[in-house]
Parts: C-alpha cells; structure tokens; sequence
C-alpha cells in the first residue's frame, strides 16, 4: 500500500530518511514541483544522517544498468554513504529496468540509497513484482496533486511561505492564470514576491496590475486567442512574446499541451462522454471550459491531429534533429501553427 502525503508544500518524509535509511524509496507524482521539493527534503535529510554524495540519472533508451550495479557494488564496500536519485520517464521500468530494481531490493548495499521517481503509478505498476520487492525492503510515497477545491489554499499558504499573503479572490484569480500548474504558479508567486514588500497583504486589483506590468504578453494569453480564434490577437501575442525574448520551445510547449487537451475533448465528444466529469479529470477549470468549447465547435478531430504533427515537425527543429530550410524556420512555423488552429470556419467534427 502506498504511503499518501498531504498537499501542504512542507511534505512529511518517511521516518526512516531521518534515522536509519531503507536501501529503496519509490517516489511517485506527477507534479514536478511536489517531487522536487520532497527531493530536496530527502537530500537535506540524508545530509544530516551522513550521506555525502548524491547522484543524479536520467533513465532513458540504452541506459546503462548493468554498469550502474557493478559500480554501485565495487564501492559499497568502503566508499562514503552515496544516494542514487533514479528518474523513470514511465511508470513502467521495462523489462532490465524491473530486474534491476529487484537486484538492489535483494543486495541491500552498504551505505547506498536508490531514490526511484516515477510518475503516478497505474495499478498495474502498484501490483507488480517488482514494486512488491521495493515495499518489502523499502518504502512507497504517492504525492497527491493539488485538486481543483484545494488549489485556492495551496496558492495561500504557497504565499505565506514567500512572505506574503493573498485574500481568496486573489489565490483564486492566480490559479486560475496559471491553470492550475503548480511550477508557474510558484513563478509568478515568487514575482510578487520581488515586487512588494515582506508580509504585503495583496488584493486582485494588486496581483493583476502586477503581472501585467511585469510582461505585456504571456503564452496564457496566446493559448487563450488560440482557443477562441482570435487569428489577429493570436499573432500579435506571438509577436511580443518574440520581442520580449521568449523561446519558441517555450511557446510550443503551452500551445502543444493546450492542443493535446483538446483532442481529448473532441475525443469524448465523439463518444458522447463529454461531461463534468471529463473536465474535471483534465483539470479544466470552468473559467477556461468556454474557450474549450468554442475550439471544439470549430475544429476537427482530424485538424486537432495535424496540429500536433505541427507541434513534432517544431520540436525537431528546435532539438536540431530536422535541418531549417530558412532562418528562423522555427518562428515562422510557429507562427504557422498559431495561425491554423485560429480557423474560423466550422467544420464537421
């Protein structure tokens, strides 16, 4: 069973992390900001109890694990107590992946932690073989995320924590902004933070005129246009975001996940599964359900598809692994993308 935490930024760790150390710890979220700040917890943590040296590994095709174990075995024997922080990109390790986890859950090293991060475990993870060796010798944190009817107290105690406090209306109004994601919500948090003065008490008048001092332009506003087929407004944001020194992988990055979401809207809408249930799993706050609804009635299922065709031909070109016929290939495919999924015309779904 796993061990569940509450929401609060403060996370509690495992006991055992403040006195004696399991060989094995699976952290499981899908919340960025939650997994960094309960590392970070654990790292500090871990200090205390005489780890020095900690190791980062991004697991990704090829990964060396056979060359991880030896090393990890050749040392363990007079080295000083190491923490291995493991990040999977799946919830499924794969076949060596699995294995490897079972080896360093039946050798238990001396003086070594393996910290396992994984995103939010599916069932089937949770009764696998593997995952059962990790509870027996180890243990299982599941940071929950911060639902919709949190989210306006997680932003005011996010605040306290920064130095300043927010009213209702205000955590409200910046979770709304933010759409719910945590890392630009601790970003914008961390402005007015720079901007007021320690322990400022701030209203929504404050907050808004703040941001929008801050930066005339946000890639929110742009997906917004994008989702109401505002075709001129759209690209006058683009614009600015460009002047403003934004990065185009920055950009394609809101407007792809705004995309992503609304396929799988189109999607439940073809099934006749589009309900409240259906917003809510997506965390589609209601402020932004009318913009969604608006592309829905606009747009194919099949355009929605060649956007995000769109959205890998801009990756490549930003990761270098497609060669630009023309300078600055990027921003005029962006502009391209942003462009197309303002149609107007109304299509048959």
């Amino acid at each position: 069973m796993l061990a569940l935490f509450p929401f609060i930024f403060l996370y509690m760790l495992p006991a055992t992390l403040k006195s004696s150390a399991r060989p094995v710890y699976l952290l499981s979220s899908d919340e960025p900001l939650l997994v960094r700040e309960w590392l970070d917890a654990a790292r500090k943590s871990l200090k205390e109890s005489g780890f020095e040296e900690f190791v980062s590994h991004q697991v990704e095709s090829g990964f060396d694990w056979n060359g991880l174990l030896e090393d990890c075995q050749s040392l363990s024997l007079f080295c000083e107590k190491k923490c291995h922080v493991i990040r999977f990109a799946s919830n499924k390790p794969g076949q060596v992946g699995a294995k490897f986890i079972g080896q360093i859950c039946e050798l238990q090293l001396q003086d070594i932690v393996f910290i396992l991060v994984m995103p939010k475990l599916d069932m089937a993870s949770k009764n696998s073989a593997w995952m059962k060796k990790v509870i027996k010798i180890g243990e299982a944190v599941e940071l929950k995320p911060v639902y919709a009817n949190e989210l306006a107290g997680w932003v005011s105690q996010r605040a306290l924590s920064k130095g300043i406090s927010l009213d209702h209306q205000a955590a409200m109004y910046l979770a709304d902004l933010t759409e719910g994601n945590l890392l630009a919500t601790d970003q914008e948090l961390e402005k007015l933070a720079l901007a007021f003065e320690p322990n400022a008490a701030l209203s929504l008048q404050q907050i808004n005129e703040s941001i929008s001092r801050s930066s005339r332009y946000t890639h929110y506003l742009l997906v917004d246009a994008c989702l109401a087929g505002q075709s001129r407004r759209a690209v006058k944001i683009l614009q600015g975001l460009q002047q403003e020194g934004f990065q185009p992988i920055q950009i394609q990055y809101a407007v792809q996940n705004a995309i992503e979401t609304l396929l799988q809207l189109k999607l439940a809408q073809q099934n006749n599964r589009l309900n409240a249930s259906t917003w809510q799993s997506l965390r589609i706050w209601q402020s932004k359900q009318r913009l969604y609804s608006s592309a829905l009635s606009r747009l194919s299922y099949l355009q929605i598809e060649r956007f995000l065709q769109s959205c890998a031909t801009l990756d490549r070109i930003n990761k270098g692994q497609q060669q630009p016929l023309y300078v600055d290939a990027d921003w005029i495919a962006l502009k391209q993308l942003v462009s197309s999924f303002c149609v107007i015309t109304e299509v048959r779904n």
